[in-house]
Parts: structure tokens; C-alpha cells; sequence
């Protein structure tokens, strides 16, 4: 039995545990991506009602995952840059920051 890290039983339960949880807030993801669906579907090379039902089950590739991350900095946005900056901004004068004010930054 090998003793290597890399494939040890524990680690790669824990990656796909990880990969999981990911996966199944990807309706957060594809937020933060500030696309519609139909355009993310283009994006994926992928027929629209195809991405629909993937989104409901929840069952992308870990290919598509992937380019649904590289979506939310495409265009040159840093969404997590501008959300945490536009935290800083609101919290520092005493105020709470809303969902429907953190929809401008993006």
C-alpha cells in the first residue's frame, strides 16, 4: 500500500468533499459571474437548455466548473477585489452593506 500523500484515502475524500461543496453552490457562482445564463451556455459551448438542467442538478464537469470560475474575472473584473473594497468603504462610516448596493459594483 502506498504511503504517498498525494493518494492517500483521507486526501482525496477531502478534494472531493471540497469539490462537492463547491459544486453545489455554484447558483452563487454563476451570480458572481454577473452573465445570464444564456451567455454563460455560449460561453461553455454548451446548449442553453443543457446548461439549465446541469444548473439545476448541479452537475457540472470539473472542465466547466472551471470556466465558469475564469468567468467572474473575465472582462477585467476582480469581483472579489470590488466586493471587499466596497465593504471596507461602507463598514468604515458605520454602515451595513446591502445586497441590492453590492449589485453596483458588479
Amino acid at each position: 500500500m502506498s504511503t504517498d500523500v498525494l493518494l492517500s484515502k483521507c486526501y482525496v475524500k477531502e478534494v472531493v468533499n471540497d469539490y462537492y461543496d463547491i459544486v453545489s453552490r455554484v447558483n452563487e457562482i454563476l451570480a458572481q459571474t454577473g452573465y445570464e445564463g444564456k451567455i454563460v451556455a455560449q460561453k461553455l459551448g454548451i446548449p442553453e437548455s443543457a446548461f439549465y438542467r446541469k444548473k439545476r442538478r448541479k452537475s457540472f464537469s470539473l472542465k466547466e466548473m472551471m470556466q465558469i470560475v475564469e468567468l467572474m474575472n473575465e472582462d477585467g473584473k476582480d469581483i472579489e477585489n470590488e466586493y471587499f473594497k466596497r465593504i471596507y468603504e461602507e463598514r468604515k462610516d458605520g454602515k451595513n452593506i446591502t445586497l441590492d448596493g453590492l449589485e453596483t459594483v458588479i
